[in-house]
């Protein structure tokens, strides 16, 4: 749900003065009472409520008010017990006080009563008393609408004090893709309600020019979702057999407060966003894409601690259980060091046999263990006498990639079996697993979606942006045989599952001595080539950057970017010494580019290959979609060749030599680096001690949306003529 806080002004002194209070309300609506409308009921919601509860007190929050279904002394969630709660804490709060909330249900939309959106709709999130309002009026009774929940928002920090809030609903939610096993969308269509709703309508955040005042607390907004996907609830007990259903953003979010305070809001949602990334989920539950807003962003999360590197996530153990599984991120054979207290010392190795929601088994194992998905180490020796705590050095590692079958956008619904299109996917994936390929169609467990629209087959980790196709599209007729370009699919997704593996671990226990930055120069809208008008793309980003003023800006988590913005890498050497630095970008549609340096001393920065220029029209083509990039830095040893990997990796390079070789041993030892990325290992001659992985990843927008958008903020401004 799209609750829109730039609806409240960014302005407001800060209080340097220690916080007076940190008080939490956790709002969570699961057993809806509307009857006879079809609104379909969740069961995370209560969880989400329980789980946070237990980890802000234990964090030490002076107060948690909870107003939810389904959970012991808490209030029912009605629209009123919300709205007056809401009002209480705008009453009781004090300049330097931090109040969280938190949101989690279901999320809708409504006839726009303000007349302040752009697309003519409200956003809501619906209490447990929600309903149909009368007939042809296009609204929801009881539910709590964007605009009335920012004033109240607004409210609290006119009293001085912070707020964060996060909504785990959705902002609109999309019918292009159906339900899977354990997984439930956090969306009702509008047409329960009765309300006639454009399909693929998107709002943006608008102005609430009702609300006045002083506003001198700062305000921070998570949202689990993007406007144009949904938010999803999933059974984090179904590998066991069992029902633990959890918010999927709540229960991440929950997990890195568990660890620790002593990082900033920023930190917290770049680790959360990593988080949703685990390939242990499937593609559906990771189809949704966390945002922010706000002004408190870095500052310290709870206003506790200290802001430095995120802490090493650390959990406790007792006997051979260790205090986290499923909500942590944690599944059957992770492979978890064992320390000690207070020295922190690794004194063995365990890994877990049987995984629950908030707590695991562990069985000993050597040191030599790398987890695999058939089978679990060994047992070996015992859990060490004073074991205090785990850390995560180890994850299995499935290779092979699924797609999700293509849904077709016209019938909203999977294209049928039999239809041409349909039958050419499944006939080129049998070629593919014929020749070796771990490639398979798979609704639930896919890292690549898959979509028919336009007469084309598209494939990418997502394939719609703002109701637009992207990625990689195929095209029946008089187009390129379809095995190859599913072969570059899987080369690109098993290359970045085994560098996001290296990438999600290693930073804790042995950061880089390369400090990465990666940075966005955007150019203004108003340079770029209205859709529907020809275009030369060069020429239009020759134009385009060379008007382009502003600084540089860090490249944030999530990022969206759009025709002709320049992405610029850079490293410097932390530590002395000598280092190979690779950067492998994976485009849109799956072509792996590499750029190697070498990175000597630290006196300064050197740029990590050329600056690309964003396109979502290139020169060959429609390219908007996902893109990523890894940054591979390792030991450049005195005497031995360097590890120069351009030439070994690319799988869409017509010239030049390709030293394809080599590709095949890189993979094996990034495949076993994946599973250990704490451990040491070597690569042929290359001899390398350490690896370090940092990942990035943006999506480029489609050209008709960056228009939309530019023109919906245009109107919202007021500069519309």
């Amino acid at each position: 749900m799209a609750v829109l806080l730039t609806t409240l002004t960014q302005a407001g002194a800060l209080a340097d003065a220690a916080r007076a209070e940190t008080r939490a309300l956790l709002v969570g609506v699961s057993d809806y009472e509307a009857e006879n409308v079809g609104l379909t009921d969740l069961r995370g919601p209560e969880n989400d409520v329980r789980l946070l509860r237990e980890v802000l007190l234990r964090l030490g929050v002076n107060q948690v008010e909870t107003i939810a279904d389904g959970v012991e002394d808490a209030t029912r969630p009605s629209r009123a017990a919300i709205m007056d709660a809401l009002a209480r804490l705008a009453a009781t709060s004090a300049p330097g006080d931090l109040i969280y909330v938190h949101f989690s249900g279901h999320g809708t939309q409504q006839a726009d009563r303000d007349r302040d959106e752009t697309d003519g709709l409200d956003e809501v999130f619906l209490a447990i008393d929600a309903a149909p309002g009368p007939a042809g009026s296009g609204v929801i009774v009881n539910s709590l609408v964007d605009d009335e929940i920012g004033r109240a928002v607004g409210a609290i920090r006119a009293s001085g004090a912070d707020v964060f809030v996060v909504f785990d609903s959705c902002h609109c939610g999309t019918a292009l893709r159906g339900g899977a096993a354990g997984i439930v969308a956090r969306y009702v269509e509008p047409s329960v309600f009765g309300i006639d709703v454009p399909h693929f309508a998107m709002p943006e955040p608008q102005a609430d020019l009702t609300l006045k005042g002083d506003l001198s607390g700062r305000y921070l907004a998570f949202y689990a979702a993007r406007s144009a996907e949904a938010a999803h609830e999933i059974n984090l007990a179904e590998a066991e057999g069992g029902e633990a259903w959890f918010g999927l953003f709540s229960a991440r979010l929950a997990a890195r407060l568990e660890t620790g305070t002593d990082m900033s809001y920023r930190q917290l949602f770049e680790a959360v966003l990593a988080d949703l990334n685990d390939d242990a989920l499937s593609g559906l539950a990771r189809a949704q894409t966390p945002s922010w807003e706000g002004n408190l962003i870095d500052a310290p999360v709870l206003g506790r601690g200290r802001i430095g590197q995120p802490p090493a996530r650390r959990f406790r153990v007792e006997g051979d259980e260790v205090m986290a599984g499923t909500v942590h991120g944690l599944g059957r054979g992770t492979l978890l060091a064992v320390l000690t207290a207070p020295q922190e010392r690794i004194a063995g190795y365990a890994q877990i046999t049987q995984a629950q929601t908030t707590r695991s088994v562990l069985q000993p194992v050597d040191v030599a263990c790398y987890p695999r998905q058939d089978a679990l180490c060994p047992a070996q020796g015992a859990i060490p006498a004073g074991a205090a705590y785990a850390q995560v050095v180890g994850r299995p590692l499935d290779l092979s990639v699924g797609i999700a079958p293509p849904i077709d956008t016209l019938a909203g619904r999977p294209l049928g079996a039999t239809m041409p299109a349909a039958v050419a996917l499944q006939s080129a994936i049998r070629d593919a697993v014929a020749a070796g390929q771990a490639l398979r169609l798979d609704p639930a467990r896919y890292t690549v979606e898959s979509l028919w629209a336009d007469g084309r087959l598209w494939f990418g980790p997502r394939v719609t942006s703002g109701g637009r196709p992207v990625g990689l599209a195929w095209e029946p007729v008089g187009s390129v045989p379809l095995a190859p370009l599913l072969q570059r699919v899987f080369e690109a997704e098993t290359l970045a599952r085994m560098l996001g593996a290296v990438a999600g671990e290693t930073s804790p226990l042995n950061p880089s001595p390369v400090q990465v930055s990666v940075d966005l120069v955007p150019v203004a809208v108003e340079d770029l080539t209205p859709p529907g008008i020809p275009l030369v793309p060069v020429e239009e980003c020759r134009h385009a950057q060379a008007r382009a003023k502003g600084p540089s800006t860090a490249l944030p988590a999530a990022a969206e970017v759009k025709q002709c913005d320049r992405l610029r890498f850079s490293g410097q050497g932390r530590v002395p010494g000598a280092w190979d630095v690779n950067r492998v970008y994976i485009d849109s549609r799956f072509c792996i580019r590499v750029d190697h340096t070498l990175i000597e001393g630290v006196a300064q920065a050197a740029p990590l290959g050329p600056d690309m220029i964003v396109c979502s029209d290139c020169p060959d083509g429609y390219a908007a979609g996902l893109e990523r990039a890894f940054v591979i830095v390792t030991n450049a040893r005195e005497h031995a060749e360097p590890l120069n990997l351009e030439g070994m990796l690319e799988n869409c390079q017509t010239t030049g030599p390709v030293r394809g070789a080599m590709a095949g041993a890189l993979r094996d030892f990034l495949a076993t680096r994946a599973r250990r990325p704490d451990t040491r290992g070597g690569f042929g001659t290359y001899e390398i001690h350490d690896v370090w992985v940092e990942q990035s990843s943006w999506l480029v927008l489609p050209r008709e949306e960056t228009f939309r958008r530019f023109e919906a903020r245009r109107l919202t401004s007021g500069d519309a003529r």
